[in-house]
């Protein structure tokens, strides 16, 4: 269950948004495709779930053209920064509409998904900003997609409740073997959540790989590459001063100005760690877990 797309084409007025993307997600794929404002990676997801159509080139799932197939048969749903959720109605009204029975019982069971249980009845005006992200998300779930794209939907949200949303999408949309694509300008939100990477500019894909390719190849990663004039491949492997359990640095982040790693510990359990350098002994780095 592939998702390709073939020589996209947008052009709005005289300007060429979109100039002939390929792009290959492979199924259960997590795929970020990076640009800064403006390179098209909204118009990208539009023409993805039939909002809007290419000029030229078409969108194929399981081999199958979408091009003629209107937004409401293609199984794919899109998550934004905006929540669009309807403010007369309760969080479980707003997530019911998507289910395929429009019951209580189905948006319950949506919204225990997304970790809100028992607020079916909370009025939208009650809700966080981070839960409100969670109804929207439990909404574009209910509808059963099997292609589910986010429109940089953290942007609004602060910097700890944006890493602790990213982190639970991902595992979630793991955890339902969803296909799915994130457009962001943020390499490092890319970073953590995608496996594979794709940097769209001058409305071309210029380059796909996985982390550790880019770092290799592309020079807008650069400056998370060196630590003390050499790359750090994804894999190493530390050791927790503490236990002497081996720890894998599985990302590598920057954030506030600083170079973090995000390591997953023997037990599977996942630490953020800033300044990798001064773990740095003999090639081997040691970490001490924050106790709690």
């Amino acid at each position: 269950m592939t998702l390709r797309l073939v020589q996209l084409h947008k052009r709005f007025g005289k300007t060429d948004v979109l100039d002939g993307v390929d792009l290959v997600v492979e199924p259960n794929e997590i795929h970020a495709v990076i640009g800064v404002s403006g390179s098209g990676k909204s118009t990208l997801l539009r023409i993805i779930s039939g909002l809007t159509a290419a000029d030229r080139g078409d969108v194929y799932w399981r081999d199958v053209p979408l091009g003629n197939l209107p937004a409401h048969k293609r199984n794919i749903t899109i998550l934004s920064q905006s929540t669009l959720l309807f403010p007369h109605l309760t969080a479980g009204e707003n997530v019911a509409l998507a289910c395929p029975r429009k019951n209580r019982e189905e948006a319950e069971r949506w919204l225990e998904t997304v970790h809100l249980k028992d607020r079916y009845d909370a009025e939208v005006h009650e809700l966080s900003g981070g839960e409100q992200q969670r109804v929207s998300l439990a909404r574009a779930l209910a509808a059963r997609p099997e292609v589910l794209l986010l429109d940089e939907p953290f942007t609004n949200l602060d910097p700890r409740l944006k890493y602790e949303l990213q982190r639970f999408i991902r595992d979630l949309v793991k955890e339902l073997n969803l296909t799915t694509i994130l457009v962001t300008h943020d390499r490092e939100e890319a970073m953590l959540m995608a496996d594979r990477l794709s940097l769209l500019k001058d409305g071309k894909v210029s380059q796909t790989g996985t982390t550790d390719q880019l770092y290799e190849t592309s020079s807008d990663f650069g400056e998370f590459v060196t630590v003390k004039g050499r790359s750090l491949p994804a894999t190493r492997v530390i050791v927790n001063e503490t236990s002497g359990d081996p720890v894998v640095l599985k990302r590598k982040l920057f954030r506030f100005g600083q170079l973090f790693g995000e390591y997953q510990d023997a037990d599977g359990t996942y630490l953020i760690l800033p300044s990798l350098e001064r773990y740095e002994v003999d090639e081997t780095y040691y970490i001490k877990k924050k106790e709690e």
